[in-house]
């Protein structure tokens, strides 16, 4: 049995819980937006072959790109589809977000398939738009990702399972009780913000 005594506690700006896509694109995203914060990545499992993708994908069936569709044409199309049961607002700003953030996953190195001219090779799938993009080499993502995280140098604790959240006095989320998935080591980590990224597959 673990003593009280015996617990590591961890302290941190920023906690991310979970290692999949989002949890890296968030912690990198912290560290862009302020390199002094220290920002750590809670995954457990190895963030570098975790989450919904740690095998890659051959493309996105999402990307909304200026000239082939609209959000709003997006918007419709996902509304459609799902019978009318999503949250349109939320919808919409992911495609008003999609072209900047293919943008950025192409200049970290994700290949994104081109057309002779150069641009964007989409193709069309969809009733309203054209949101396919093919990525040839999508096995690689997860390197991509963890090489990001590297070079902005976010803390990562992989074989970690998030087993509690800590609120404060004020009832504020302020971090978190991991268990090593390996050793059944218990760990507590303090946080000013945390964020949690922990699956949509």
């Amino acid at each position: 049995m673990t003593q009280l005594d015996d617990i590591t506690v961890k302290d941190v700006d920023v906690l991310v819980i979970g290692g999949g896509t989002a949890g890296p694109m968030a912690a990198i995203t912290a560290k862009e937006k302020d390199p002094s914060a220290s920002v750590m990545l809670l995954e457990k499992a190895n963030v570098k072959r975790s989450g919904a993708i740690s095998m890659g994908m051959d493309g996105l069936n999402n990307a909304v790109i200026p000239g082939h569709a609209t959000p709003e044409q997006y918007t419709k199309e996902i509304t459609i589809a799902n019978d009318g049961i999503v949250l349109q607002k939320g919808v919409m700003e992911y495609a008003e977000r999609s072209f900047d953030m293919i943008q950025k996953l192409d200049n970290w190195g994700v290949y994104f398939q081109k057309d002779e001219t150069g641009e964007y090779d989409v193709k069309k799938v969809h009733h309203l738009g054209t949101y396919v993009l093919p990525m040839p080499e999508g096995h690689n993502i997860k390197k991509i990702l963890y090489r990001r995280l590297r070079r902005n140098r976010v803390q990562v604790e992989n074989r970690y399972q998030a087993i509690r959240l800590m609120k404060d006095e004020s009832g504020a989320v302020s971090g978190c009780i991991a268990l090593g998935t390996r050793d059944a080591e218990v760990i507590v980590i303090r946080a000013k913000a945390v964020v949690l990224c922990t699956g949509a597959a």
